[in-house]
């Protein structure tokens, strides 16, 4: 590689671009993989029915059922995600690489963060409802879930004996000593 023809340029904590002066190409660097516009991601539907067209390319894509797969270039998820922005924020389509999620600021789309049919659930009576609603939570969420519970079981809005011991099972906070 001609040290002359490429230039290295810092984007960020974890990212690097690199820019090629002879053919123009622009390669982005990050969490040890280099992600180019012709490089192939996996994109997998989250909801039935997804169809779109890359305006860049006019190729067009489907996903029938949840779970299909698609291959897609970094470029064309790049364009969807700058004009098309609602099928990430909407979770119809994920793509499938890790570097590309935190490149494209999408991870924050796809995190499992609590909603408030989340906090209700642990005022209801649905034991195996709230059991795998707590298994699934990432490590963040648990942490604000175990200060809400806690709050929550002090002024009475968590009555059931099962579901208060489930929450100090998977939170790892005493829950009884308080009531």
């Amino acid at each position: 590689m001609n040290n002359a023809a490429w230039r290295l340029m810092f984007c960020g904590r974890a990212c690097a671009l690199i820019y090629n002066f002879r053919n123009r190409k622009k390669v982005f660097i990050m969490a040890n993989e280099i992600l180019n516009d012709d490089m192939k991601i996996t994109v997998q539907a989250l909801v039935p029915n997804v169809y779109y067209t890359c305006t860049a390319t006019f190729e067009a894509f489907n996903w029938l059922e949840v779970g299909d797969t698609q291959e897609m270039t970094y470029k064309q998820i790049k364009f969807m995600n700058m004009k098309h922005q609602r099928y990430f924020s909407d979770r119809w389509l994920k793509p499938l690489n890790d570097d590309v999620l935190e490149r494209l600021k999408l991870k924050k789309y796809f995190e499992n963060n609590l909603s408030r049919g989340d906090l209700k659930l642990l005022c209801g009576n649905d034991v195996g409802a709230v059991e795998e609603m707590l298994t699934t939570l990432n490590p963040d969420a648990k942490s604000k879930l175990a200060k809400k519970a806690v709050k929550a079981a002090k002024d009475g809005w968590i009555s059931n004996v099962k579901i208060i011991r489930l929450i100090e099972q998977h939170l790892g906070v005493e829950i009884l000593d308080l009531i």
